[in-house]
């Protein structure tokens, strides 16, 4: 049987902000417009992380207010 191959489509790459584990055995990492914290730690290993850039896909985050929403809000 045969079996076509699909095409790929090009998957466009940005350079985006990261922030990245400082423990070197870590490799824990998250987009900083996905962080809830404007300095967050590792969520693996709870080691400080680091800001960086990565060539990653475009993603596209509706709420790109993340640090500035009140956290332990209790639900009436």
């Amino acid at each position: 049987m045969y079996f076509r191959k699909k095409s790929t489509e090009d998957i466009p790459l940005e350079n985006t902000a990261i922030w990245s584990c400082e423990n070197e055995s870590c490799m824990g990492w998250m987009r900083d417009n996905f962080a809830f914290e404007s300095a967050p730690v590792c969520s693996s290993c709870q080691a400080p992380m680091v800001s960086g850039m990565r060539m990653l896909p475009m993603l596209s985050n509706t709420n790109s207010n993340f640090k500035s929403l009140k956290k332990g809000v209790q639900i009436s």
